[in-house]
């Protein structure tokens, strides 16, 4: 238990899909939360309040928080339900690391306090759920994106509508009368194919045509999308198919389909070719920063190279390099962290052992909210017998009896989730490592969307240098490439004493 007067700050969040659910609305985690602050003797100084949903992306309230925290250094403490309400992804759980920050997370309804000096075994615990959860949100996005695709196969837009079009109600979009244009002017003159996209820009700006009022003269990336998006002869594209949109055309099929010959004669990537590039936004130049970009060559040959929009010049910008060579050097990458069957065994047998730990101490806090229980029951029972005998008025009985009454609601939900975790941290090791084991084989045996799926969980990084491809991982593929797997034994030692996930 924490001692002494502690100031903290709690997080509650809920999800638009999860909104509803029993046991996850804002309201029911803040009770949890207060409840568990009064008994403990905490001060919530600040509550964050997180409700996510698709019109408002992002987690405004958890960055709130961080820089709550780094501003006001006598609060190191953090309230939360559970880890699926904390984090998202790998990054909030490096922002959060307690041993890097000195925070303290009490993750309330699964009873557990971490702290820098929480043992190893602990901190594995955890980190096996921070997987755990990161899957179940990927879970969720899943059934959020089946809402957003039937939209999109009715033939509506589901986020901004592109340049040139504006939207009348939620659905239905219609030609602006302005902007629209532009777009054809510079479909006109694009497709004539004998113009660049600098040129381009510049001569419709000569011509009297604004791109906004903050922009005046497009930009040539902004310009190319806009000559390559079919949305401007009426189709909507969503994860890499087309759809029959119910918007208007702005431009006919043959004038859209004449700009992008001029593309391919103009030596520019042919965008829509139908063909999704496997590390498009995975990769930054190591020189410069720049985003990698990817093209197609001759209709055949996919290649890589920095973008060069720095201030400063950079070498890369000319080192193109072949999707077939970055996709020998990812492999050797993945294949370095795959473990073997002797290391599963080895790794296995420690999760073995840390269940046992952690049921000795299961036993122990099942026996302390047993018996807390008990001491609440006695003192309803003792309470009731005050009040019958008109010792007590009835406001101060009832009020009384629904304080206890939430005590032992949050013991009761404590002493479930401790053993719903308990029964379920051994089996969801051990898939962990199964995952593990696997991974090099469910890889190449994958589509090229769920490939970049998984590179997005396993590398925290990619940078590219002189045809060379150097990246960093996430935990805990990190410890695994630390790893001799030749020397069972000192992997064993190492993931005791350093994994810190």
């Amino acid at each position: 238990m924490i001692t002494g007067r502690t100031k903290a700050v709690s997080y509650a969040r809920v999800s638009s899909v999860e909104q509803e659910k029993e046991g996850f609305s804002i309201p029911a985690q803040q009770d949890l939360l207060k409840d568990f602050a009064e008994k403990n003797n905490i001060e919530i100084v600040k509550e964050f309040l997180e409700v996510e949903t698709a019109k408002d992306a992002g987690r405004h309230k958890f960055k709130e928080m961080l820089q709550y925290l780094k501003k006001n250094k006598d609060v190191t403490t953090i309230l939360v339900e559970k880890t699926d309400r904390l984090y998202r992804n790998f990054t909030d759980y490096v922002e959060l690391d307690v041993d890097k920050t000195g925070y303290t997370v009490c993750l309330v309804k699964e009873g557990t306090i971490l702290t820098p000096t929480s043992s190893s075994h602990e901190k594995l615990v955890h980190g096996l759920k921070v997987l755990l959860s990161k899957n179940f949100i990927d879970n969720l996005r899943e059934e959020t994106q089946k809402g957003r695709l039937k939209k999109v196969q009715e033939g509506y837009f589901i986020s901004y509508v592109p340049y040139g079009y504006k939207k009348i109600n939620k659905k239905d979009t219609v030609i602006h009368p302005q902007t629209s244009k532009f777009v054809k002017r510079a479909f006109e003159l694009y497709a004539e194919g004998n113009i660049s996209l600098k040129n381009l820009a510049k001569k419709l700006y000569d011509e009297g045509f604004i791109y906004t009022p903050s922009h005046p003269k497009i930009s040539t990336g902004h310009l190319g999308k806009m000559l390559a998006n079919e949305s401007y002869i009426g189709f909507i594209r969503h994860r890499g198919k087309l759809y029959k949109g119910k918007h208007p055309s702005i431009v006919s099929k043959q004038l859209f389909q004449k700009a992008q010959r001029a593309f391919k004669k103009d030596g520019k990537p042919d965008t829509r070719c139908g063909h999704t590039f496997l590390y498009k936004g995975m990769m930054k130049c190591a020189e410069c920063g720049c985003a990698i970009t990817s093209e197609i060559k001759r209709n055949k040959w996919i290649y890589y190279h920095c973008t060069g929009n720095a201030p400063q010049p950079c070498s890369q910008k000319k080192q193109y390099i072949k999707q077939e060579e970055i996709d020998l050097q990812i492999d050797e990458a993945i294949k370095s962290v795959v473990i073997d069957d002797k290391l599963a065994d080895y790794i296995n047998a420690l999760l073995e052992e840390s269940y046992k730990d952690m049921q000795i101490d299961t036993q122990d806090r099942h026996d302390y909210y047993v018996t807390e229980i008990k001491k609440l029951n006695t003192r309803k029972d003792k309470l009731l017998d005050m009040y019958m005998d008109g010792d007590i008025k009835k406001d101060v009985w009832s009020k009384k009896t629904q304080d206890l009454d939430k005590q032992k609601a949050l013991l009761e939900n404590q002493l479930k989730s401790m053993k719903k975790s308990s029964e379920q941290f051994i089996d969801n090791g051990k898939n962990i490592i199964e995952v593990s084991k696997q991974a090099y084989n469910l890889y190449k045996q994958q589509t090229t969307e769920e490939k970049r799926r998984l590179l997005n969980v396993m590398f925290d990084s990619i940078t590219v240098e002189n045809r060379k491809v150097k990246y960093t991982y996430k935990k805990p593929f990190c410890y695994f490439a630390k790893c001799d797997l030749d020397n069972v034994d000192g992997v064993i030692d190492y993931i005791k004493n350093n994994i810190n996930i």
